[in-house]
């Protein structure tokens, strides 16, 4: 079972076949840094989620793919905090700090979006940053205090900045809380579905860093956005990989199809179409 997507790109580091070959991630005394592979920051979120204190999705996700089909359980639970956990947020602070000293913090900060979404293989454009840097922020980013206590915490960043100049496109995002209730009004009232709410299509217009589809992620494994804002859509792809696997990287129909109830007891819906970085 493969842990990050292959690359597609032959120019591309394959970090899967490093690992199958070595047996282990790369290292920075490799002659190839870590950074240069595509999907190299998967398996650092993986074994932080094999943490007994972190919700156990990555392990689920995989689970899923080994039996061919939805497993007999439900959906691993996940609560996002209101509030940003202090040490990620100024760890994420410190992240950008590294890339600021040439170019304006907007631009670190898209810089830092970039690097994170390479690393965790939801865009195929490797960022452009010097390797010293690059060596910092390897040394600097810990998945750890993110994955045990989940928030969204590049949104929450982008938009606190608005009133610094940041935020051209007005970003603000809705409260965790609020997207949690707004999720389990859609799911939890009214009457019992006769289908598994796990394959109930969930598709948000405008889907921002994707707070709805992170709260819809504890019913639903069909989840689907769109946005004008390339940037906030590289962050959702990314709260994805952190957070609800299933959402950056979709299950096959054959996984789907494999679990669904027999025709005429489901409903049809159209598929829409999954957010993706350029």
């Amino acid at each position: 079972m493969r842990l990050a997507t292959h690359a597609e790109n032959p120019a591309e580091f394959d970090v899967n076949r490093f690992v199958l070959e070595h047996g282990r991630m790369p290292f920075l005394s490799d002659p190839i840094p870590p950074w240069s592979y595509r999907g190299w920051l998967l398996f650092q979120v993986q074994f932080a989620d094999a943490h007994p204190g972190a919700p156990g999705r990555w392990i689920h996700y995989l689970r899923t793919f080994e039996a061919g089909r939805l497993l007999d359980e439900p959906i691993p639970r996940i609560e996002f905090s209101s509030m940003p956990f202090p040490a990620g947020l100024k760890m994420i602070e410190k992240c950008v700090e590294l890339l600021s000293y040439r170019d304006s913090s907007w631009t670190a900060f898209e810089k830092f979006v970039a690097w994170l979404a390479w690393g965790l293989s939801v865009s195929k454009v490797m960022p452009e940053i010097e390797q010293a840097t690059s060596e910092a922020l390897y040394r600097t980013f810990n998945f750890e205090p993110l994955i045990l206590h989940p928030h969204d915490y590049l949104g929450h960043y982008l938009a606190e900045r608005r009133s610094k100049g940041w935020n051209p496109n007005a970003y603000y995002p809705t409260p965790h809380s609020l997207c949690d209730a707004m999720a389990m009004m859609v799911f939890e009232g009214g009457e019992t579905p006769r289908s598994d709410p796990r394959l109930r299509l969930v598709q948000e217009p405008a889907v921002g860093t994707g707070r709805m589809l992170l709260s819809a992620s504890n019913y639903s494994y069909r989840l689907f956005g769109m946005d004008i804002d390339r940037l906030v859509v590289s962050i959702c792809l990314c709260n994805g990989a952190f957070y609800a696997p299933w959402l950056s990287f979709p299950f096959p129909e054959k996984i789907l199809d494999a679990s669904r109830a027999p025709s005429g007891e489901l409903e049809t819906q159209d598929r829409g179409t999954l957010p993706r970085a350029a």
